[in-house]
């Protein structure tokens, strides 16, 4: 007796394992390393770098802007002096301070005759 015969692999086996190797597949080609669900995540941090790239380029642009207006040729000795010191707080001797407050509500006043 012969355990498995022509068409009984015709009929039962080739089926099955066509129908396994379809299943195989299919299932890669959805969530696989490279199937569906993969292209969708690679979509979204495709998306987020994207986002991250505006972001840099935008800084970059910022970045540009300032040190094309700190171009010595265009720099006026007195106005760098004055923000320097602005910023930084420093006087030199003999310099007469008012502050910004001060200064703010001397000139909110109106003038008196």
């Amino acid at each position: 007796m012969v355990l498995f015969n022509k068409q009984f692999l015709l009929n039962i086996v080739a089926p099955a394992l066509l129908l396994c190797w379809a299943a195989t597949i299919i299932y890669s080609a959805v969530a696989g390393d490279r199937g569906y669900q993969a292209l969708s995540r690679l979509e979204a941090e495709v998306e987020l770098k994207a986002a991250e790239v505006d972001a840099l380029r935008e800084r970059r642009m910022s970045l540009q802007r300032r040190a094309n207006q700190l171009n010595s040729k265009s720099l006026d000795p007195d106005l760098i002096d004055e923000q320097i010191r602005s910023v930084l707080g420093y006087t030199r001797d003999g310099d007469i301070v008012i502050p910004r407050r001060v200064l703010d509500n001397a000139l909110s006043q109106p003038k008196s005759e």
